[in-house]
């Protein structure tokens, strides 16, 4: 049946196409526009006058200013079209420890349990009231009563002990003592010097640990020496009295236990700072030279010591 159907009839004439325009090179465009502006420019000019003529081409200029038009607004987005980020990882902060409450001054020296005579516990809290020993450990000797007493930095007592001293009474060094053999020593020079001294850690001449007090004056702490038999030095330090403890050259001989547990450890390795209590002279003529609290903080010298013979003082 399809073929039945006529096809259509073409139309006579045939129908003509528009040609299209012929396009101007863009450069001839402009040139044309420029013209024209400027021969419309000058007819206005002819007829108005130069200076009317100046406003009235001027007006005409921003009235024909071409200003793009504003772009068109974008489609909203569905709610459904918008992209969701992913959701954020949450992060447990573990709970910290509290910081532990910091630690207040103390108005005097702690000794716990520890009963001291009463020449240390004046000193000690004198110490701790003037921060005279800054932030080094500090040691307090009562020279009376042969003991030695061991203090953390702020004041808390480590541990006490005996200790041998100098057999001769007295608060001073004799001038160049240190340089004197210890056989040429005389009986009256054999003096613990009082004060208060920096302390440095040093050797021997067998290059056993000591803690130099005053090295130009051989004083220092040691282990309890013991090479003269007949002095009987271990037997002085177990003694339960003060009496027999005076044995020494001068310097301080700490029992080998003690020394090795509480001085080599600290004093071994760092400075800090040795209070040795007079027994002749006044408390105010060794610490309070110049006023109350003329004693200065103490500070750290450098200066590495060469090893000295401490011998059997």
């Amino acid at each position: 049946m399809l073929a039945d159907i006529p096809e259509p009839m073409p139309q006579w004439p045939p129908r003509k196409t528009r040609r299209p325009a012929p396009t101007r090179p863009p450069g001839a465009e402009r040139f044309a526009d420029r013209l024209r502006r400027r021969l419309r420019d000058l007819m206005i000019m002819a007829v108005v006058g130069p200076a009317m003529g100046v406003c009235a081409i001027v007006a005409i200029h921003v009235a024909t200013l071409r200003i793009p038009p504003a772009p068109p607004p974008r489609p909203a987005m569905a709610p459904e079209a918008v992209p969701r980020l992913p959701p954020m990882a949450t992060v447990v902060v573990p709970d910290l420890p509290p910081l532990p409450p910091e630690t207040p001054d103390l108005l005097q020296a702690d000794f716990g349990s520890v009963t001291p005579t009463g020449p240390a516990r004046d000193m000690a809290d004198w110490i701790v009231q003037h921060h005279d020993n800054g932030k080094l450990p500090f040691m307090v000797l009562d020279k009376q009563e042969a003991r030695l007493y061991v203090f953390e930095p702020n004041g808390v007592l480590v541990e006490d002990t005996p200790v041998l001293l100098g057999s001769a009474r007295g608060d001073d060094t004799f001038p160049g003592i240190g340089n004197v053999p210890i056989k040429q020593v005389k009986p009256f020079q054999r003096t613990t010097a009082a004060g208060r001294f920096v302390t440095q850690p040093g050797l021997d001449i067998d290059h056993t640990d000591v803690v130099w007090l005053d090295y130009d004056a051989a004083l220092a702490m040691h282990r309890v020496i013991n090479k003269v038999k007949s002095e009987r030095r271990l037997q002085r330090l177990a003694s339960p009295t003060p009496a027999d403890n005076r044995i020494s050259y001068g310097c301080i001989n700490i029992p080998i236990d003690f020394f090795d547990r509480r001085i080599s450890p600290v004093f071994g390795k760092r400075p800090g700072v040795a209070y040795i209590i007079p027994e002749v002279k006044t408390f105010a003529q060794v610490f309070e030279q110049g006023g109350p609290g003329g004693s200065s903080v103490a500070t750290l010298t450098t200066a590495a010591k060469a090893p000295m013979d401490v011998g059997n003082r």
